[in-house]
């Protein structure tokens, strides 16, 4: 079972890249409820990016922040607090953060499936800067890019494609690709998120989400099933049948049990 959808791109992750501790200050300050207009207003008149301009503060609440965490279903600003709060390790809220940014762009998620990780697996030792212009063009080829980008655009979002990597460590500063390996909180956290969005338990072992971890459904049913071992949930996988007991109600009774 393969959950299809249509994914189209767009040149959004010009706005900014990775942008790390920049969105922890902002989730940090975030009231949940606060309309992003108000939110902005509010990171202005205190200077809470005081290293960036009027203009760019603008761009990054409204382009970056809001994109990635305030247009979730669920209140995700408030899960990331209490795992700080809980003093989650940084590598995990950096997975996370990886995750939402994806899910604002499509074209980061899918570049990481589809030549990342085929460079990982092949042994191939970096990502050069030509990789992300080739998966570009064929975007615009294939109709994931509807519009004709210039050459300049192209040049752009690849640049901040390779910087996103750098970001999210996936590859150093020269591009080399690093080990990566989703940690067993980040898929506990992203099945539970699924989960409390809503998804049946099919569509959890399916969803797209889980190719920037590269994780297929083979994969995390094994992680899935490790992690159940320690009540978490119940996990009962018979290859065609999924059946997950959880056990918690909503995601902030989750994140009080299994991040202490």
């Amino acid at each position: 079972m393969v959950i299809e959808n249509e994914i189209t791109y767009n040149s959004n992750l010009l706005k900014g890249t990775g942008l790390i501790q920049e969105m922890l200050v902002l989730i940090e300050a975030y009231n949940v409820g606060e309309s992003a207009q108000d939110f902005q207003k509010r990171v202005l008149e205190e200077g809470l990016l005081s290293k960036s301009t009027d203009n760019r503060t603008i761009d990054v609440v409204r382009n970056i922040f809001r994109t990635r965490f305030l247009d979730q279903k669920l209140d995700v600003t408030t899960y990331i607090k209490s795992m700080r709060d809980e003093y989650v390790s940084m590598d995990v809220i950096t997975q996370l953060f990886l995750i939402y940014t994806c899910r604002a762009n499509p074209i980061l998620a899918d570049f990481i499936s589809e030549v990342y990780y085929t460079h990982t697996k092949s042994g191939k030792p970096k990502i050069t800067a030509e990789d992300p212009k080739a998966f570009i063009r064929s975007a615009i080829g294939d109709g994931r890019i509807q519009t004709l980008w210039s050459s300049s655009t192209i040049e752009k979002v690849s640049e901040h494609i390779n910087a996103c990597l750098i970001d999210f460590e996936l590859v150093d500063k020269s591009k080399h690709i690093l080990p990566f390996r989703a940690i067993d909180l980040t898929v506990n956290y992203l099945m539970h998120e699924l989960h409390f969005q809503g998804y049946p338990d099919m569509e959890i072992l399916h969803h797209r989400d889980w190719q920037i971890l590269d994780l297929d459904s083979s994969s995390l049913a094994s992680i899935a099933e490790r992690i159940s071992f320690r009540g978490t949930f119940i996990f009962q996988f018979s290859g065609e049948i999924l059946k997950i007991g959880w056990n918690y109600d909503n995601m902030e009774e989750f994140l009080e049990n299994e991040c202490r």
